[in-house]
């Protein structure tokens, strides 16, 4: 039999991503800074068409083979191949265009022109970033060309001075100078400048999903990204749509949970449909009612987007797509269903980029990014019932459990794509399931703390929030650490700014001795106790109390330093690291939520900026222009003279007006702020730090976490849970 022109054969050659927005963002407009660049962004290559058209052709002749039916390739297919040919060179020609109208007049990196300068020094207490580029657009359409990026100088990364506590893992073993003079570790792709979204007037229509709409918007493939976000998030849901702004993937739907999401997207060009859930537009607070609703809303949009007949890609807001990960899956096409995992060591080790092997279907899937084609439809309708059936459950555990019904055990299948048949249909065929690499498919955890990705000098597909301790902020936090994140421009260039130059001694690092491999790390028989960490963690974060402390009395936001941890941190007692992880010790960039409670800080951004945020591509050249090293002698607490010299620095460095102060040393907060002006501030910050869990409490009853203390070095004191101490701090598990 012949099916009509256009059709989608059951199960066949659609695939949707569908990008699981549950979260917010502000976009704004960037200037492009002053730099070397490539004025003209390339052409899109030919063989990038001719794979989709291939792929696409095999995949009509195995649906034709399994269907006994014959597909009929004129007309529509080759009217809509033709189409998006026409149209990726019109978008080309547009992007070319724009690109020359808005190039900078003048050319070159600004210098610094600071004697104190060392183009061989990197800087330890910042993460690397891009250079700004300048992206083209053409209306409210997002172009998939992007100008290259160059560098007026970049060269090897220099060998660690002896002495000096190194940096963590990077993925590239260059460093670049950055607009201003500022030198770091070349950045990774995804940590460019992205084009800011348009500003419309939302339109009065409130367009559902439909097969229609998916169809409109997936690609000449018929693969499509979709999620949905409340208007609590839509930051972030803005910025994923910047990342796939930026890899030139225009093929995209975001679900809006409530209408002011809707409208919210709408505003800024997205292609938006209206999911009305009726759901908080706040956040949803992990295992709450909200929660538990928000996951029957999930499960019930991809049971949707199966019924369109398009394959589709489920991934949260949080889960950043900075590789497209379409190619990818045109590489699996057997697969029905592909899912990232909890999982914590890359089974096939580094060097390998396939799928997981067997032992990766032991941990817990994680459905914050799932890929499945039409043929698993039978597998998410019983999901999607098995979860309003049980609603008490999660959907996540659910996920696993219904997948595995009637799986055949047994190692991946013969074909080496370690692909394993596990859910049984009822015609009694098995669905092919696959576990994404960990490594390139990363979660919190493997990403930034195991630093798979780096380690192997590569890319990940994505990034997914997982494994971190301070809500939506900490997420965030994150994010901008590894430049991942979009704010607006003011964030980047409004204020002004203190840094200061973490003292970090190496016998704190390395207490126990031990060869420092290449990473920086040692071997984990070497890693610092209980109390070793903690005198490590305290002796960073005095010096940070103390930067608060500057920063608040000279109104401005404190630059964070990076930061070292001897141990890892997780939900229940460990010995330094998650048990099963990769992780190595010490944590060299050791994330700012394993220490510091930015969730209780409630909006850190009005206070501090992540450690990263000079050597962000966003940051304008003008300031890292305008920095200012100071020395500083130190000066304690508890006599006049220290009062007196406290207020005559404040009083100098009050008058300075460089965007950035960059201090040698730091005052004790007592010596410059007043007995008034201190106690507020104690009351202010002392919630600020976090906890490391956890310890074995005593007999295995009990609290095993252990608090941080900001003032841990004043005696006597009160902590956050209004103990005070008489005497000399220790670690001490509870409350």
């Amino acid at each position: 039999m012949a099916l009509p022109k256009g059709a989608l054969i059951a199960g066949g050659a659609a695939a949707i991503i569908v990008l699981i927005l549950v979260l917010n963002m502000g976009g704004g407009r960037s200037k492009a800074s002053t730099m070397s660049w490539s004025p003209l962004p390339a052409a899109p290559p030919t063989s990038d068409l001719l794979a989709e058209m291939k792929a696409l052709q095999q995949r009509v002749a195995e649906l034709e083979q399994r269907l006994g039916a014959k597909y009929d390739r004129a007309g529509r297919r080759a009217e809509r191949l033709i189409a998006a040919e026409e149209a990726r060179a019109r978008v080309h020609e547009e992007s070319r265009r724009a690109a020359v109208l808005n190039a900078p007049t003048g050319g070159g990196l600004l210098s610094s022109g600071s004697s104190e300068a060392d183009p061989g020094w990197v800087v330890v207490s910042s993460t690397p970033a891009a250079g700004p580029i300048l992206v083209a657009r053409t209306g409210a359409e997002a172009t998939p060309a992007v100008a290259a990026v160059s560098y007026a100088h970049e060269g090897p990364l220099p060998a660690p001075r002896p002495g000096l506590v190194p940096n963590a893992s990077w993925w590239s073993d260059l460093q670049v100078e950055l607009p201003g003079g500022l030198w770091c570790p070349k950045p990774p792709p995804y940590a460019a400048a992205k084009p800011p979204l348009p500003e419309l007037k939302p339109p009065a229509d409130k367009p559902k999903l439909t097969r229609e709409l998916a169809r409109k918007h997936a690609s000449p493939d018929n693969m499509l990204i979709a999620t949905y976000v409340n208007y609590n998030r839509l930051d972030f849901a803005f910025t994923l749509v910047k990342h796939l702004v930026a890899l030139g993937q225009p093929h995209y739907l975001v679900g809006a949970l409530d209408d002011e999401a809707g409208r919210g997207l709408q505003a800024r060009g997205i292609p938006t449909f209206f999911m009305g859930s009726g759901l908080t537009t706040n956040d949803y607070g992990w295992g709450t009612q909200n929660f538990r609703q928000l996951g029957l809303h999930k499960v019930n949009l991809v049971l949707e987007l199966a019924k369109t007949g398009v394959d589709c890609l489920t991934v949260d807001a949080d889960a950043f797509l900075l590789r497209d990960p379409f190619p990818y899956f045109r590489n699996l096409p057997t697969a029905d269903v592909l899912v990232s995992s909890d999982h914590l060591v890359a089974t096939n080790g580094y060097s390998d980029e396939g799928l997981e092997s067997n032992t990766g279907f032991f941990s817990a899937f994680n459905i914050g990014y799932i890929f499945l084609r039409a043929s698993s439809l039978e597998f998410v309708q019983e999901w999607r019932d098995t979860c309003f059936k049980r609603v008490n459950d999660w959907d996540q555990v659910l996920f696993g459990s219904v997948l595995k019904k009637g799986m055949l055990h047994g190692g991946p299948d013969e074909g080496g794509s370690r692909l394993k048949k596990l859910y049984r249909t009822k015609s009694g065929s098995h669905l092919m399931v696959g576990v994404l690499p960990v490594s390139l498919f990363a979660s919190g955890h493997t990403h930034f703390v195991s630093r798979m990705a780096h380690l192997m000098h590569t890319t990940p597909y994505m990034v997914h929030t997982t494994f971190q301790y301070g809500g939506a902020q900490g997420k965030r936090h994150r994010l901008r650490e590894a430049m991942m994140w979009e704010d607006e421009p003011g964030y980047y260039a409004e204020a002004n700014f203190l840094a200061y130059d973490l003292d970090l001694p190496w016998d704190l690092v390395y207490p126990n001795g031990g060869d420092v491999q290449a990473d920086g790390t040692v071997a984990f028989e070497k890693r610092t106790s209980v109390e070793q960490h903690f005198a490590l963690v305290h002796y960073q974060l005095v010096q940070l109390r103390n930067a608060l402390a500057v920063a608040q009395k000279l109104r401005r936001f404190l630059i964070l330093p990076r930061l070292v941890c001897g141990l890892d941190r997780w939900w229940a007692p460990h010995s330094g690291i998650i048990p099963g992880s990769a992780a190595r010790l010490p944590l060299l960039d050791c994330p700012a939520d394993h220490v510091i409670d930015v969730e209780r800080m409630g909006k850190p951004e009005l206070v501090l900026r992540e450690h990263s945020f000079l050597c962000n591509p966003r940051t304008p050249a003008a300031v890292r222009q305008s920095v200012k090293h100071i020395s500083v002698i130190p000066v304690g607490a508890g006599d006049p003279a220290a009062a007196q010299a406290g207020a005559e620095l404040m009083e100098r460095l009050s008058g300075e007006q460089a965007k950035v102060l960059h201090l040698s040393s730091l005052p004790d907060y007592r010596a410059v702020l007043s007995p008034t002006e201190a106690k507020a501030f104690v009351d202010r910050s002392k919630g600020w730090a976090g906890l490391w869990c956890c310890n074995r409490p005593p007999g295995g009853r009990g609290a095993g976490h252990i608090w941080y203390d900001l003032f841990s070095d004043v005696v006597p004191h009160v902590d956050r849970h209004n103990r005070k101490w008489e005497g000399p701090w220790y670690p001490k598990m509870g409350p």
